[in-house]
């Protein structure tokens, strides 16, 4: 079917403190908080906040406000771990009958289609079950309303040149993580209900086996699908283990969100190393690479062969990787490349991270990087958290 999926609108956190949880966002990764309800303590708190194109969306699970009571454009999942990521939501059409079209294609509806007013106009939304563990989406249909998020919020005064603090433009992609054996039909379910297609990260790639990586402490299949009419990014990758010695960034993941869920959210930045320089200052820690990866003459080569110098990326462990197409070429300032990087887990070690990502042409995901990446997220996944050991010593443990 051709997509009805217009664009991705926000991404949602379920959390256990909203407050906190919007404290760091704001502090440390400069999303500024621009519209709320429940800051009275009369219904769920729920934030929305926004850096340039990006918008997340913090709900608060908690046991004062017990699942699902009076949240709005979302639905409150009960899990053993409260803080996660558990909602992409795409803006669209005809919500109604896009509705009925999922639900004669055996979709659950967890909110049905319903019409909030203000006096800036109405919005309908419902929200559906994704095939994949806790994941869900509300789809929005906006076209009637003239402010700036959705009825029922509350604008925060927000600083006036947001456009001089922000640094991000969309979300890239999201990243699930699969249980073996569970991606094909994942797969199946996105194409059937949303119209996305197999996006191939190298040339007669199978959809059905995607793209295998294994080696020394690694066993990872990428597979990756897109959206044609959807605007901005918004693809979609999903990772499963392979069968290897060890617990793995991907099990260990699923230790927590048994049937799988959202692992990672790549955020698109036109200067990774402005966007990286500013969220350290502010306290953020990225993955750390080997000094080999930075060292090594031929990668050194091809860094500055597209004009970057080598101690640059390595300041923020930032990693370079060409487009499938020019990766065996002679390296060239014209060839197509990304830049990206891993900040620390926003919760526990065992939860999503956020991604910066930039393209300078290339459209998918390098090898190299994504065997540098595995790595330094499976150092961090092994180490201590620090804010773990933060609230263990705060604590008294």
């Amino acid at each position: 079917m051709a997509s009805r999926l217009i664009r991705l609108s926000h991404i949602t956190f379920q959390v256990s403190n909203a407050r906190k949880v919007t404290r760091d966002l704001a502090a440390k990764y400069q999303f500024h908080p621009f519209a709320a309800r429940g800051l009275d303590g009369g219904s769920p708190y729920q934030v929305a906040l926004r850096n340039g194109g990006v918008v997340f969306m913090v709900n608060e699970n908690s046991r004062k406000n017990p699942p699902n009571s009076s949240l709005l454009y979302d639905f409150a999942l009960p899990l053993p771990t409260p803080d996660t990521a558990c909602n992409v939501s795409f803006e669209v059409e005809d919500v109604p009958g896009f509705c009925q079209w999922l639900i004669g294609n055996g979709c659950r509806v967890l909110v049905p289609p319903k019409e909030l007013h203000d006096d800036y106009g109405s919005v309908t939304f419902c929200v559906i079950k994704s095939v994949l563990g806790n994941v869900q989406h509300t789809l929005i249909d906006r076209t009637r309303y003239r402010d700036g998020f959705l009825p029922g919020f509350q604008t925060l005064d927000v600083v006036n040149d947001l456009a001089a603090h922000s640094n991000m433009t969309h979300v890239d992609h999201v990243t699930y993580a699969c249980p073996r054996g569970t991606t094909p039909h994942v797969i199946k379910w996105y194409e059937r209900c949303f119209g996305y297609k197999h996006f191939p990260l190298r040339q007669w790639e199978d959809p059905e086996k995607g793209f295998e990586i294994s080696g020394p402490r690694m066993g990872l299949r990428l597979t990756t699908i897109e959206c044609p009419g959807l605007r901005e990014g918004g693809k979609l990758v999903l990772g499963e283990s392979l069968p290897q010695e060890g617990i793995n960034q991907v099990d260990q993941f699923l230790q927590h969100h048994e049937k799988g869920g959202i692992q990672h959210v790549g955020l698109f930045t036109p200067d990774i190393f402005k966007a990286a320089s500013s969220m350290a200052q502010q306290g953020v820690c990225f993955a750390s690479q080997p000094s080999s990866y930075y060292s090594d003459p031929t990668k050194q080569e091809e860094m500055r062969g597209v004009g970057l110098e080598p101690d640059l990326l390595l300041k923020f462990g930032i990693l370079l990787d060409f487009a499938a197409e020019d990766a065996e070429s002679v390296t060239t300032p014209s060839k197509k490349f990304l830049l990206q990087v891993f900040a620390e887990p926003l919760f526990s070690k065992d939860s999503v991270y956020l991604e910066l990502i930039e393209r300078r042409g290339a459209e998918g995901f390098g090898e190299g990087n994504i065997r540098a990446l595995w790595r330094s997220l499976q150092d961090l996944m092994e180490s201590s958290n620090p804010t773990e050991q933060e609230e263990k010593s705060s604590a008294g443990v």
